[in-house]
């Protein structure tokens, strides 16, 4: 059943829509029919040193799409793919760690841009799950045979 999954999906995919769905969260609403950009804006005018923490998606994003573009391109470089993507899950982490106690009082009314980042963050790291656990050879469809013992 696995091979056949494997025939029509590239799992390689997983990063790519996971970090898009980061950035597209930006520009979607997630606290009172507000996007982020939306509340970046309105913080830039009041406390510029807050307001970049509304950008965190759009650049964690940004990290992980050129994380995977780069395994993407080339499959020697696989470790720095997950070197990158954590380095961009890291940024992710650290807004939803100052966000959350924040704006606790407004969970009640989250819009779809939290959801589409959540998904996000939860494809990039299944990605790197994969990368890990998946062997070299066995991505290009390189499987060397056994040597027969005579």
């Amino acid at each position: 059943m696995i091979s056949n999954v494997k025939k029509y999906l590239d799992f390689r995919l997983l990063g790519l829509s996971g970090s898009i769905f980061m950035i597209l969260s930006q520009f979607l609403p997630w606290f009172s029919d507000l996007t982020l950009l939306n509340i970046y804006i309105i913080t830039t005018s009041l406390a510029i040193e807050d307001s970049f923490l509304y950008l965190f998606p759009l650049i964690s994003g940004s990290i992980c799409f050129i994380g995977t573009f780069i395994i993407v391109y080339k499959q020697e470089y696989r470790i720095n793919s997950v070197i990158i993507n954590f380095v961009g899950l890291g940024f992710f982490l650290i807004f939803l760690l100052e966000l959350i106690p924040r704006e606790l009082i407004y969970l009640p009314t989250i819009g779809v841009g939290f959801y589409f980042s959540i998904l996000g963050l939860l494809l990039v790291f299944f990605d790197i799950l994969h990368i890990l656990l998946t062997n070299k050879n066995q991505e290009e469809g390189n499987i060397p045979l056994k040597e027969k013992r005579t």
